[in-house]
């Protein structure tokens, strides 16, 4: 009985604020705080990661129908409806829609992956984390030891020295009974924290497979675009709807796969059949308009050929003329070219008529052969165009005038540089003598 009553005094001595509060233990709270803090974290994780993936549960065709590639893949697709079918750019959105909607099955794979071995692992963690369930199991012990502790030193502040020690023991024994339950509720809170804790290195894992996942997305996609890449680059190079002005002659020639630049085969067969007699030709300015709609032409389907057959269209032959001498004029670098200018100058400077002709001979053999084919084709038709000078006005050496600013230039600043126009007499000896004596320039070809 005495061991009772200590014990009764012991409680009861406890300061009351403490017995009514019934404190938790500082590394309860502390294991409770690092708890609370990850899942808080994962929760947010989870909360993020879901619009990122399209969804959490989502089935592929679903996942395919909200991924921005797909969407974008097919609504290219779906812009070609009304291009003709040898259309490029249909050819070329056409392949790059495909392409993207096999990014876009790919992205919808690892979003998979990234929902099931990602998301749902952690998902899982938080759903059957039982420290909810345990810390209300916790603050139920902690109000009922509270309770019993609170009627003890009631007791014994009634009784005051007429101790009923029966209920004095039974008051004991309900105390003790309480501290158990809540030391024991106080613990199994912990085992629920640390539990939770403890997959922290599996949860680290699912991430870095997130890093795995988009990683060999990426892979996978680079692989997709270096598989079509190719495809579109050859149909982009096969297309003859090419630029024709202001390229190089060489690649004009391996673009269309010719031997003779487009714009001299066409306009000076056009010249040839239906002006050659035409007064002022190459010297009187074309239509302006004209001239824009056949360059538009050759750069947009590179042929007039089309137009021409077109009834309502008849161009003068001086746009005609006029769109040759532009062509000439724009290529990136001209017919006689820039490396061999200097040869052409001091050739022409030679006193001795026979001694000059032959140094002009030698600089136009040391053409390119695409060079050197081209100005024969022109230089044989300027030939003959100077043969109908009585009636076309145009003399070799007026054509000259005309023509050679357009064939034969420095590197320097193009037609108005200070060296061409220092040159200007030379250049045009050049060109006239290449016409007045075509059949020695370039064999019996004229």
């Amino acid at each position: 009985m005495k061991k009772q009553f200590m014990r009764a005094k012991q409680i009861a001595n406890q300061s009351i604020g403490r017995a009514e509060k019934t404190e938790i233990s500082d590394s309860l709270q502390q294991i409770e705080r690092k708890a609370e803090a990850t899942k808080k974290s994962l929760s947010t994780v989870v909360k993020v990661f879901t619009p990122y993936i399209n969804g959490v549960g989502v089935d592929k065709e679903k996942r395919l129908r909200k991924n921005q590639a797909s969407h974008l893949g097919q609504a290219l697709q779906d812009s070609t409806a009304n291009l003709p079918t040898d259309s490029v750019v249909k050819s070329v959105i056409m392949d790059l829609g495909t392409a993207l909607n096999e990014i876009g099955k790919l992205q919808a794979s690892a979003e998979t992956k990234i929902d099931e071995e990602v998301i749902a692992p952690i998902s899982n963690i938080l759903e059957n984390d039982g420290a909810a369930k345990a810390k209300k199991r916790l603050s139920i012990a902690r109000l009922d030891m509270g309770a019993a502790k609170s009627r003890l030193n009631k007791e014994r502040e009634r009784s005051s020295g007429n101790v009923n020690m029966a209920k004095l023991k039974a008051l004991i024994d309900e105390h003790d009974s309480n501290e158990k339950i809540f030391n024991q509720a106080q613990d199994n809170l912990a085992v629920e924290h640390l539990q939770f804790l403890s997959n922290e290195t599996m949860i680290s894992s699912s991430l870095l497979s997130f890093v795995d996942f988009q990683m060999q997305c990426l892979k996978d996609t680079i692989a997709v675009y270096e598989a079509f890449r190719p495809c579109i680059q050859k149909t982009i190079e096969q297309s003859p709807r090419k630029k024709v002005f202001g390229v190089s002659l060489a690649e004009h020639l391996q673009t269309f796969n010719r031997e003779i630049a487009v714009v001299l085969e066409e306009c000076i067969k056009y010249i040839s059949q239906y002006g050659i007699e035409t007064e002022g030709l190459f010297r009187i300015t074309g239509s302006a308009s004209q001239m824009k709609l056949l360059r538009a032409a050759y750069d947009g389907i590179g042929s007039i050929e089309s137009l021409l057959d077109e009834r309502n269209f008849i161009p003068g032959i001086h746009s005609i003329a006029g769109t040759l001498k532009q062509y000439l004029r724009e290529l990136d670098e001209p017919l006689m070219t820039h490396e061999l200018y200097m040869e052409w100058i001091d050739a022409a400077k030679v006193s001795n008529p026979e001694e000059r002709l032959q140094e002009l001979w030698r600089v136009n053999r040391t053409l390119p052969k695409e060079n050197y084919e081209n100005l024969k084709y022109l230089v044989i038709f300027l030939a003959q165009l100077a043969e109908n000078a009585d009636t076309n006005k145009m003399s070799s050496s007026n054509i000259a005038l005309v023509m050679a600013p357009n064939l034969l230039q420095s590197s320097q600043q193009g037609l108005e540089s200070p060296t061409n126009q220092i040159h200007f007499s030379e250049i045009t000896s050049i060109v006239q003598s290449l016409i007045d004596h075509c059949e020695w320039f370039f064999q019996d070809d004229c």
